[in-house]
């Protein structure tokens, strides 16, 4: 499992604060897991708060349209600004639509 890009705290709910059993891929689905792997676009989570909720699925990632898109969203602006920072001889305008580009690349689409 690569290092998350997100947080620090991999042992830490990003939701709760308590510790973790599982991870959750901010971007996901076809086909765009491995690269949120292999990017670090993670974070770690509860059973519960992933996709096992006994409360259902308003309280948990996976099957929450909102939080899906809200992950998807964390995902590509994470990914946007590691790309700016990497890439920052250029000038800063020209890098905000560089990295939207190259997000959309690797990605597929834009979630933002």
């Amino acid at each position: 499992m690569s290092k998350s890009k997100v947080t620090k705290y991999e042992t830490t709910s990003a939701f709760s604060g308590t510790p973790t059993t599982t991870h959750h891929h901010l971007l996901f689905g076809k086909g765009i897991r491995p690269l949120a792997e292999e990017d670090g676009l993670w974070i770690p989570l509860t059973d519960a708060e992933h996709d096992m909720s006994p409360k259902g699925t308003i309280n948990q990632v996976h099957d929450n349209p909102a939080a899906e898109k809200l992950s998807k969203m964390l995902g590509q602006a994470i990914w946007e600004r590691n790309y700016l920072i990497e890439k920052t001889q250029l000038p800063f305008d020209d890098l905000a639509d560089e990295a939207r580009q190259a997000f959309m690349r690797r990605y597929g689409r834009s979630f933002l």
